[in-house]
Formats: C-alpha cells, sequence, structure tokens
C-alpha cells in the first residue's frame, strides 16, 4: 500500500528572491483575471480587498418591542392563557365547564377557544392579594 501512495514533497523554505517570483505570479494571475471580459462584453471592475465592517450602533442598541406594540389585544390558545396565568390547560377546561375563570371566545360550539389579552390580565389582578405594611 505504501506503493501507491504518492511521494510527500519536503516543505523548503523560500527565499526572499523566490518569495518575490511567487507574488509576481500571483499578481499576474489576478490582473489576468481582471483583464478577462465577463458575459457582456465589458471588463470586470477590479476586485478590492475584503474589509471588515462595523455593526452600526442603533442596531446593537435595539430592544425587543413588547408584545402590545403589535397588536393591542391578542388572543391565546388556552396552553398559551394557561402558562400566562401559571395553571394547567386542563384547570383552564374544567373552569370553562363550571362557567368560572377569565372570559374566553369560543368559535362554534366545539370550537377552537381563544382567551384574550386584557381578559386574562383583568382576571389575574381580580385575584391579587395586596399585602399591606
Amino acid at each position: 500500500m505504501a506503493d501507491r501512495l504518492p511521494p510527500i514533497k519536503k516543505l523548503v523554505p523560500l527565499t526572499p528572491e523566490a518569495l518575490k517570483r511567487v507574488r509576481a505570479r500571483r499578481q499576474a494571475s489576478l490582473e489576468k483575471i481582471d483583464s478577462t471580459p465577463s458575459f457582456n462584453g465589458s471588463r470586470s471592475a477590479p476586485v478590492a480587498p475584503a474589509q471588515r465592517c462595523q455593526v452600526p450602533e442603533t442596531l446593537l442598541r435595539l430592544e425587543p418591542r413588547p408584545l402590545s406594540d403589535y397588536d393591542d389585544n391578542p388572543v391565546f390558545d388556552e396552553i398559551t392563557a394557561a402558562r400566562f396565568l401559571g395553571l394547567t390547560a386542563a384547570c383552564l377546561k374544567k373552569w370553562r365547564q363550571r362557567r368560572q375563570g377569565p372570559d374566553y371566545i369560543q368559535y362554534g360550539i366545539n370550537g377552537a377557544v381563544r382567551y384574550e389579552l386584557n381578559a386574562l390580565k383583568e382576571f389575574r389582578d381580580t385575584y391579587r392579594v395586596k399585602v399591606e405594611t
């Protein structure tokens, strides 16, 4: 198997003259590429070296907007509403069957159930315990 492998070339440090020749060949090949006509017949523009750009300060200071900026009163499904109140979805379902809990919207007899954000906040605020000191 060792006979099939190509011989390993030894790395020899470049002399300053050899380094100049390598750089001259590289520059000549870049100039040749730049002088080649493109598909539309015009000469290609010279390629500038890559530059590192900075992110504008205004983008670095951006903070996520609150949900109320997008919609005044969004609706949530029962799992998300239960999470908002710190309950389980099964608890909300039992409360709906008993006509308790926060106000909700139901689309059709067996349709989807949605809770408005304002209704959830009002329900939560009615059960808020205020401690007097």
